[in-house]
């Protein structure tokens, strides 16, 4: 029997939902809710806690944008590091590149098992946890991080919304420790909500980067199931070069890199960072 499923994000105030056909997964890890649904309109349906996380439909152009914007526009990415990810879209797109290794650090092994299950699409199967440039870590991120201390060019957060076991992510001391792990010219890139409806969240991180001695600066990815319009990814690093990708440049290595993409281009990097006035004002732009 179909059921209608309800986000919980933002309360009473402003809600979205789809209609589910079928309740595949239902589980209380000690983290989170994790629940996957069926429907006719979004394939497969990933929600923690419920708030949407992912879908089969259009999942490709938040792990695209995430992915392909700070790797193509870091100099010389070999080491990366992925936080969270549970559902492997992101390590399936950073495994597209021409890398080294790739760790991931994901705290609950709930979500990438049974996103493997569930939702193979989003990670080969699993195929993409077999490689052998890619060490998947079930721990907090920030235990991994502080213990063992590896740098990289690129760091990738695909966290959850600043809500229960995420919180955490959007502090100074992650902040810091990524700034510590980051190799010179490195990017960090992060989901930064949707800014019309979290407005705080963008510009607060934005100010801990640049409180820590990085540039950064706010891009945009329209992602359909993200109610309330374009959704922002934080985007830092010490290299100003990253930070003012040249179209010619990025042409030039998305054609020699082979990569192929479903929503991502070269085009759409350069014109993702183009910020409407009232995000450029909260954000600051680059700074």
């Amino acid at each position: 029997m179909s059921q209608r499923i309800q986000e919980t994000l933002y309360g009473d105030e402003v809600f979205q939902g789809f209609t589910a056909e079928e309740h595949l997964f239902q589980g209380q890890t000690p983290f989170q809710k994790v629940d996957i649904y069926r429907s006719k309109r979004w394939g497969k349906v990933l929600v923690l806690d419920g708030i949407f996380q992912t879908t089969e439909r259009d999942e490709f152009v938040y792990h695209e944008m995430l992915t392909h914007v700070p790797m193509f526009g870091c100099a010389d990415p070999r080491r990366v590091m992925i936080v969270g990810g549970g559902d492997g879209g992101i390590l399936r797109e950073v495994l597209k590149h021409d890398i080294e290794h790739v760790d991931m650090v994901e705290i609950d092994r709930t979500v990438v098992e049974y996103c493997v299950e569930q939702m193979p699409t989003l990670n080969n199967a699993g195929a993409i946890y077999q490689d052998p440039r890619a060490s998947l870590v079930i721990e907090d991120a920030f235990e991994f991080m502080k213990r063992e201390k590896h740098t990289y060019d690129v760091i990738l957060v695909d966290s959850t919304d600043p809500i229960g076991p995420a919180e955490v992510l959007f502090s100074h001391t992650f902040y810091d420790l990524c700034c510590k792990a980051l190799n010179p010219g490195g990017v960090i890139a992060l989901q930064g909500g949707v800014p019309f409806l979290q407005p705080d969240e963008a510009p607060g991180v934005m100010k801990l980067l640049r409180g820590l001695g990085l540039k950064s600066r706010v891009y945009l990815a329209a992602v359909p199931t993200y109610y309330g319009s374009s959704m922002s990814l934080g985007y830092a690093s010490d290299d100003l070069a990253a930070m003012t990708p040249v179209l010619e440049n990025i042409r030039a290595r998305f054609a020699r890199s082979g990569v192929e993409t479903r929503h991502y281009t070269p085009e759409l990097h350069v014109a993702s960072f183009a910020l409407p006035r009232w995000l450029e004002d909260t954000t600051g732009g680059l700074a």
